[in-house]
């Protein structure tokens, strides 16, 4: 009994870990900032449980006591779903800074549950060990099996458990599993009173999470934790809106579908000023499809491949965004990388629309991604990526980085600011559109003809012309920022605070 509840307990604390990333990341998402934080706070609190649960089972070393650790482990674990919101919507609003902020959010949720069970591998050692020359032998055996439950719960927590369930229903399991446990040992103690004690509140606890009102707001359609996001979809009025953990990625008008909602969607056409004849186009991240949708009603020459990395993001675009069922539109749940890596296709356009605020998947920022990119070009073709960033100040070293990228790969780089104009800061974070290719600079007087004749007949946008205009002319600087690349990409650094 003693070896099945350490490695059930190890399993218990990793699949935590695991879980753990998913309850965060809609208020501080899933940058290595929290998954650093969560490891961080989980490090310390077995370190700091390691070294209580030898003291305290050298002093008491007793089953009944034992029981009562594994028993305070699901007590403590138990209700982190009920105070998880609150805990996180305080730190949010003090703001104490990109990192701090999940750091702190880690630790008042995670520290003492960590710590108590980091109690239970030493303490069963002093229970199993009879004399001091066995005393290596069984630390090494229950090590080894707290180790293999940590192992089977994190392939069980990454593989089947977030695919199945939602966060709050997996800890609430967590939390009851070590109870049942600590009633076990109590029986196995023979301490049935207090097993009776224990599977009272278990009782309790399951009542608890039936009469719970779920935390989900009234206008929410569509919620779904996978392995990639907590993706979750509401209406506000009639415009309903796609978000990714605590990014909103898309939006669509339902009384007037047509309608762009976000800007920066419409500037994705610009690549249409480059290459006119446009035929086949690729797109990294479809959000609520609204790129391709529109692409696919507006050019009737065009196809469109997608390559999204999250396939329950591609089930709500179809279900919830009007996303069509066209033979021109062709969505791979890939990641955009692999894609081309594996495509022998060749593109008129390849656009980005895979990086948020604050979560870059930095394997698609790179130079070497970029090349690749390029690689996979028809003659004439260009790269487009959608980045969240300012052209200057404090704000901008994202933006900068990944444009001075561009700039190693692409012979002509362009840059069009969404809503940019006189009045407007250089210093605003808002949308920028970069846009790449492998021939001769067009001049700016160029480009805005363009716009002008493709607006009055291939494109249908009424703002076209006018994000066309928004072409910044002004110095990039970048010499204070890195070229981008596999080895070294330190995107999280570099992103706007």
């Amino acid at each position: 009994m003693l070896e099945f509840i350490v490695f059930v307990s190890g399993g218990v604390l990793l699949v935590l870990e695991i879980i753990a990333s998913r309850l965060l990341a809609p208020f501080f998402g899933n940058s290595v900032y929290v998954w650093g934080s969560l490891i961080g706070v989980f490090l310390a609190g077995l370190s700091a449980g390691y070294f209580l649960g030898g003291r305290v089972a050298d002093r008491w070393p007793s089953p009944a006591l034992f029981a009562v650790l594994i028993f305070a482990a699901g007590v403590l674990t138990f209700p982190i779903p009920f105070v998880a919101t609150p805990v996180m919507q305080a730190i949010v609003l003090r703001d104490y800074g990109p990192r701090v902020n999940p750091l702190a959010a880690a630790t008042v949720l995670f520290l003492l549950p960590t710590i108590v069970m980091g109690m239970v591998s030493p303490f069963a050692v002093r229970l199993r060990a009879r004399t001091v020359t066995t005393v290596g032998n069984v630390a090494g055996v229950l090590y080894a099996l707290s180790t293999l439950g940590s192992i089977v719960g994190t392939l069980l927590a990454a593989f089947v458990l977030i695919n199945l369930y939602g966060v709050r229903a997996i800890i609430h399991g967590l939390g009851l599993l070590m109870i049942l446990l600590a009633g076990a040992g109590l029986l196995f103690a023979r301490r049935r009173a207090a097993a009776a004690v224990t599977v009272v509140l278990l009782a309790l606890a399951v009542w608890a999470v039936a009469t719970a009102s779920p935390d989900v707001a009234a206008a929410v359609v569509f919620q779904r934790d996978t392995v990639y996001h907590r993706i979750s979809v509401s209406d506000e009025g009639r415009v309903r809106y796609l978000r990714l953990d605590n990014y909103w990625q898309s939006a669509i008008d339902l009384d007037e579908p047509t309608r762009t909602v976000f800007a920066y969607s419409d500037y994705l056409h610009l690549p249409l000023l480059f290459v006119p004849q446009m035929r086949r186009v690729a797109l990294i991240g479809l959000g609520g499809g609204t790129v391709p949708r529109d692409y696919i009603r507006d050019y009737p020459q065009v196809e469109v491949h997608v390559a999204e990395l999250d396939p329950a993001v591609i089930e709500a675009a179809r279900l919830l965004f009007s996303l069509p069922d066209d033979a021109r539109l062709r969505v791979s749940a890939a990641d955009g990388r692999l894609f081309l890596l594996r495509t022998a296709e060749r593109y008129d356009a390849i656009m980005l629309d895979a990086y948020l605020i604050d979560t870059i998947p930095f394997h698609l920022a790179t130079a070497e991604f970029f090349r690749l990119a390029a690689a996979r070009l028809a003659p004439g073709g260009v790269v487009a990526s959608n980045v969240i960033g300012a052209l200057e100040g404090e704000d901008s070293r994202l933006f900068r980085a990944i444009y001075k990228t561009f700039r190693s790969v692409f012979s002509s780089v362009y840059v069009f600011p969404v809503g940019h104009g006189s009045f407007s800061s250089a210093e605003m974070l808002r949308n920028i559109i970069i846009v790449g290719s492998m021939e001769p600079s067009v001049p700016a007087a160029e480009v805005q003809a363009r716009a002008s004749r493709l607006a009055a007949g291939v494109v249908r946008l009424p703002g076209f012309a006018e994000a066309a205009a928004t072409l910044y002319g002004g110095t990039i600087r970048t010499e204070d920022v890195p070229i981008l690349t596999d080895d070294f990409a330190p995107i999280d650094a570099l992103i706007p605070r």
